[in-house]
């Protein structure tokens, strides 16, 4: 395997390997393979996107499932791709390795933390960008970049030689610029999951409130064009709206609290806060003082949500949903008063460890990419891949050429 990147600016790393492929034959054959930095592959270390974990990381033992599935079925490892320190952002912004520019969006943002992963996949450097999604971390980029993204239910796919942020709620996702694609890596990812027929689209007006106004025409155009694809439609039943209110907080909460649990003794030692970025070491700050009542009160909130989407959600009904609440934004924009509004929407799938996918089907006068998501309850992930490939194809056929 080659060791050297032509690094292109916040997108790949200068370190692991490139050119890499262990098998050229399966589903995936020569399809260049761009990885978070944050998946062991065997002899490499890992910067998490903070150069001091990366002076501190020992070579990894073994390599990470999922890299070692997708190496099997054929794919041609490009390089590691840049994050935010320790995944811990939305943002897609490392002050130590740059920033990548929206290739779909020029002066824009990718949205992070899988910010490198999508900027590959978006400047067409790869065909898929392997990531993860923690509270948002694949959805937004593919929002902001206009590209396929999928959070998977959470725990279906193994998670050794990942670095975790927080395990109640590290997923393994992936991002393509087609809906063909997406699937066929999760055949590649998924196992043992029937597929069934997706029949039934379910609707949460009040999600609506949380989109920007300007974009909310589009979203239900978007809307409209997907309901004739299911035989029925019904209202998401949500007896108490406040809930909604609810959501960001109690997914803070529970997420600073396993970030806690998982790098509190890393975290405590002396001098290592002074290396992130200021907006990181707070955050790590914030989950470090966060409490047992409010992990608890937090604990309620997270159990009436999934209550609400088991008795809305079955194997064969699907979540109409915004993803972001706005497009990418301008590079270097202040988005603290969307950060709420962004983790509501992403809370949704995360508090009830929901597969949820971004379809990056908007057409906007403005050109910024945008789109929606569709999200199944727990472990119908291969279900949902399928209904997303139908709804692109049927998109794709209304397309004026």
């Amino acid at each position: 395997m080659s060791t050297k990147n032509n690094n292109t600016t916040g997108i790949f790393c200068d370190h692991g390997p490139t050119l890499w492929q262990t098998n050229q034959s399966g589903l995936l054959t020569n399809n260049r393979l761009a990885v978070k930095d944050v998946f062991a592959v065997k002899g490499e270390r890992n910067s998490a996107g903070n150069p001091h974990w990366f002076k501190t990381a020992k070579p990894a033992q073994n390599t990470a499932s999922s890299v070692n599935k997708l190496m099997t079925a054929g794919c041609n490892f490009i390089g590691f791709t840049h994050t935010d320190e320790l995944a811990y952002s939305l943002e897609g912004n490392n002050i130590h390795y740059g920033t990548a520019q929206n290739p779909k969006l020029k002066g824009h943002a990718c949205g992070g933390s899988s910010m490198g992963s999508a900027a590959a996949v978006a400047a067409n450097l790869a065909d898929i960008g392997l990531g993860t999604d923690t509270g948002g971390s694949i959805r937004i980029p593919a929002s902001y970049c206009g590209l396929y993204g999928i959070r998977p239910s959470h725990n279906v796919i193994e998670k050794d030689g990942l670095i975790p942020l927080a395990p109640p709620f590290d997923t393994i996702g992936w991002l393509t610029q087609s809906a063909d694609l997406l699937s066929d890596v999760g055949n590649v990812l998924l196992t043992n999951q029937a597929i069934n027929n997706v029949d039934t689209l379910v609707i949460c007006e009040p999600l609506f409130e949380l989109v920007d106004p300007a974009l909310l025409a589009p979203l239900k155009q978007l809307l409209e064009k997907t309901k004739p694809n299911f035989k029925h439609h019904k209202e998401f039943e949500l007896p108490n709206s406040s809930l909604l209110n609810e959501l960001a907080d109690s997914f803070r909460v529970l997420q600073g609290r396993a970030i806690a649990k998982t790098h509190k003794d890393w975290l405590q030692l002396q001098g290592q806060l002074p290396q992130f970025a200021p907006a990181i070491a707070a955050r790590f700050n914030m989950a470090l003082a966060l409490t047992d009542q409010e992990e608890q009160e937090a604990l309620k909130v997270q159990t009436q949500w999934q209550t609400l989407i088991a008795k809305n959600l079955n194997t064969n009904s699907c979540l109409f949903l915004p993803t972001t609440p706005t497009t990418a934004p301008k590079l270097g924009a202040d988005t603290s008063a969307l950060r709420m509004q962004i983790i509501t929407l992403s809370a949704i799938a995360g508090l009830s460890g929901s597969a949820q996918v971004h379809l990056p089907l908007a057409d906007l006068a403005n050109d910024h990419p945008y789109g929606f998501s569709l999200m199944m309850s727990h472990g119908n992930d291969k279900s949902l891949l399928a209904c997303v490939k139908h709804l692109a194809a049927h998109f794709k056929q209304d397309t004026p050429a």
